[in-house]
């Protein structure tokens, strides 16, 4: 079989032509039929976009109650809790102590008193006077709590005056006044039974010659009075009775003691028609100013004191015992003692050399 030779060579220029010009035709419809569809698709794009958000609001309308969800605020909670809260408030516990009553701040007696414990009496263990040692030189000047509180009280330099009864003693000469005690206003088993037991000796011993707790009194009151609070006994004199009271508060609140039901409601009472104010005393009557007594001389021995018996004795008059031993025997009885050195205090209970003490009661020549 004979193959025919075809000459290839002298078309191929125009082979390359033809394909080039096909190629571009190609190319330029292309270009053309993509600048047509752009705006097909930019729009079909578009429509896209907008198509979630038209099928949103047409499924809100179509469902109303999802348009009330979509656009439902959260509600506030916190006004519901604040009434949970408020409308179930705790229960605040009762007051148990004392009477709610509104205190007026001028009236520091009365917030005084409505501060004390209020407490049946009671008595941990039995009451010791001895636990209570008193009539201690204080402050070292030479006269003991009783020649204080007597120096204190001497009205006018003529007398005492006994604020439970209400009657006067001139006494007999300097600080003796032998028919005058001096009286624990809060006695001492008062304060025992009202929280004095449990203190320290140091403390039992500064109650004992606490000033604001002592006052002269005539010897046949102090003993009526005895140990009673002031629901159990009142002194006689009405100016007295105020005095009491305002003194037992101010002294049951220094030394933090309590008070039993009766005893406030009588102290109330007494603070309401009372007032806060210390009464007055009255002037002296005539007849004890013009007799009062001036300082009684005395003679003196040559001799000086030997000093021995200052370690036992205190005299009212405070001066040194031993200067009143006329007959120089070295003992001493109260026959030699001039009025304005009695009554003796015999210092340390126990040790009295000259005998002068007979009942033992710490204080000698007392008659």
């Amino acid at each position: 079989m004979k193959l025919f030779k075809f000459p290839l060579l002298p078309f191929l220029p125009k082979l390359l032509l033809v394909l080039s010009i096909v190629g571009c035709s190609t190319a330029t419809n292309g270009m053309a039929q993509g600048e047509r569809s752009d705006p097909e698709l930019n729009e079909r794009e578009e429509l896209a976009e907008e198509k979630p958000e038209t099928t949103k609001i047409k499924s809100g309308l179509d469902d109303p109650s999802s348009v009330q969800e979509h656009e439902k605020v959260p509600e506030d909670t916190s006004d519901i809790e604040q009434e949970e809260i408020t409308s179930s408030p705790k229960a605040s516990p009762t007051p148990t102590v004392k009477p709610a009553e509104q205190v007026s701040p001028e009236n520091t007696l009365l917030s005084q008193l409505e501060s004390l414990r209020i407490e049946p009496e009671h008595e941990a263990t039995p009451y010791d006077r001895s636990e209570f040692p008193h009539w201690d030189d204080e402050d070292g000047d030479g006269k003991n709590t009783r020649l204080e509180i007597l120096s204190l009280e001497k009205v006018n330099n003529v007398g005492w005056y006994s604020r439970w009864d209400g009657e006067w003693y001139a006494g007999e000469g300097g600080l003796s006044a032998p028919r005058f005690d001096i009286d624990h206003i809060v006695s001492l088993k008062e304060a025992w039974r009202s929280g004095a037991d449990e203190w320290s000796a140091s403390n039992k011993d500064a109650f004992a010659d606490d000033m604001l707790n002592l006052t002269a009194v005539t010897a046949s009151s102090n003993r009526s009075k005895g140990a009673k609070d002031a629901s159990e006994w009142l002194p006689p004199e009405p100016s007295g009775q105020c005095y009491l009271s305002i003194r037992v508060i101010q002294v049951k609140t220094k030394w933090n003691l309590s008070v039993d039901q009766n005893e406030y409601t009588t102290l109330k009472e007494l603070t309401e028609s009372c007032g806060t104010e210390i009464p007055d005393i009255p002037s002296p009557p005539p007849e004890l100013t013009s007799t009062a007594l001036a300082p009684t001389p005395t003679t003196l021995p040559a001799q000086p004191s030997s000093g021995y018996g200052r370690q036992f004795y205190q005299t009212a008059n405070g001066s040194d015992i031993d200067i009143y031993d006329a007959n120089e025997n070295g003992d001493i009885n109260c026959g030699e003692l001039p009025s304005a050195a009695k009554p003796v205090i015999v210092i340390s209970p126990g040790s009295d050399p000259y005998r002068l003490d007979g009942d033992g009661d710490g204080f000698g020549c007392e008659g």
